[in-house]
């Protein structure tokens, strides 16, 4: 019997290590690698070095990004917007868009991604933004009733590269099926949708950024970044303790100013607090609280993309 599959081009197999092939595809490359042990060598290595990439915490998030793609680069806005028309609420879209400006929540080239829905907020709404999210927490988040707005890349929308100032667009989210995804094309007022694996390709770019609202007060589910992964390295864990040391200092003189003494044990009426001492006298699990606040601090600046540097060296 003939073998009808057909060879793979070093572009193909290029393609299929960065990800770029549609699940149909995969297959089919697999079957026609076989057993050739120097291709199969080829996956091995990258499998280990995307393993140390994310060891290491070398994926970064997009903190300072933009979410804007279309020529005014007010998709984020124009999201936002629909949502107040979608609850009937009374807005005036000049006011809020100089109120955007003002704030520095729109700029020319667009919504940073961490001002996606303040203007919600603005109208009271409850926004919760949200990194590293799933295709099911996604969908969790509209079927409890909640507005969604994901950030991706704008090459999901078809937008022209002409008309393009920023690498994302804000799109908001109808639904989700074990097939597709559907979203709102604001810009031709249709809905769409494409396949789930092009939405997850489109929307890793981002971080998988996702922006959920609603009127309710009473479903927040925090979810901080993750970041676990993130090594620190000896320099920035000493780091650590002055963080932690200055954050107790804080703490300590806003509590006074407040007409706070120390009590050995905590006394609301009397304005008294057994950890009213220096830092060094706190006890070991009042040092660890600061200690972990501070560590997960650093390793937060670190995963949104940004170094701390000594000047002194």
């Amino acid at each position: 019997m003939e073998d009808n599959i057909s060879p793979i081009t070093d572009e193909q197999l290029a393609a299929f290590l960065d990800g770029n092939v549609g699940e149909g595809e995969v297959d089919r490359i697999l079957s026609a690698l076989g057993d050739d042990s120097e291709v199969n060598e080829i996956l091995s290595l990258s499998a280990m070095i995307d393993a140390d990439v994310d060891a290491v915490g070398l994926r970064v998030l997009p903190m300072g990004a933009l979410a804007a793609a279309n020529p005014e680069n007010m998709c984020s806005f124009d999201c936002e917007m629909y949502i107040l028309e979608h609850l009937d609420m009374d807005i005036d879209h000049w006011s809020l868009l100089e109120e955007a400006k003002a704030n520095n929540w729109m700029c020319e080239g667009g919504t940073p991604l961490q001002h996606v829905g303040r203007l919600l907020e603005l109208k009271g709404l409850y926004v919760e933004r949200r990194y590293d999210s799933t295709l099911d927490e996604l969908a969790s988040e509209l079927d409890v009733g909640k507005q969604v707005i994901a950030i991706v890349d704008k090459n999901l929308c078809n937008e022209t590269d002409g008309a393009v100032k920023a690498p994302y667009h804000a799109i908001y989210v109808t639904g989700v099926n074990e097939e597709n995804v559907r979203y709102l094309n604001l810009d031709r007022s249709c809905e769409e949708s494409v396949a789930r694996f092009e939405f997850m390709r489109a929307w890793k770019k981002s971080g998988n950024y996702m922006v959920s609202v609603s009127e309710r007060t009473d479903v927040y589910n925090p979810q901080p970044i993750n970041v676990e992964d993130i090594n620190l390295g000896a320099d920035l864990e000493e780091l650590t303790e002055a963080i932690a040391e200055n954050a107790h200092d804080i703490w300590a003189r806003a509590r006074m100013d407040e007409g706070w003494t120390y009590g050995p044990v905590r006394n609301d009426e009397l304005k008294q607090h057994p950890d009213l001492v220096p830092y060094a006298r706190l006890a070991d699990s009042e040092k660890e609280y600061d200690r972990i606040m501070a560590m997960n601090t650093l390793r937060l600046v670190r995963r949104l993309g940004f170094d701390i540097t000594n000047r002194n060296e």
